[in-house]
């Protein structure tokens, strides 16, 4: 009897942490910032086979992003 105490007590507790951490990456994922491509992935990229136009293309659509959604 006590022990199904003790193990309703500990599946209670790792829910709420559980709970608590997915609050706390949800909020951090709100709150990520947008940056343009650095010139290492804009290198990345040429060397994939894209062209300037196309990674300023990319920069374009990295600023339409809304993460707030």
């Amino acid at each position: 009897m006590i022990s199904a105490l003790i193990g309703s007590v500990i599946m209670s507790a790792v829910t709420v942490a559980m709970l608590i951490a997915i609050k706390v990456t949800d909020n951090a994922l709100i709150k990520v910032g947008k940056y343009p491509l650095t010139n290492q992935e804009k290198e990345i990229l040429i060397d994939a086979g894209f062209d300037s136009s196309e990674t300023e293309r990319i920069n374009d659509d990295i600023k339409l992003i809304d993460f707030n959604k």
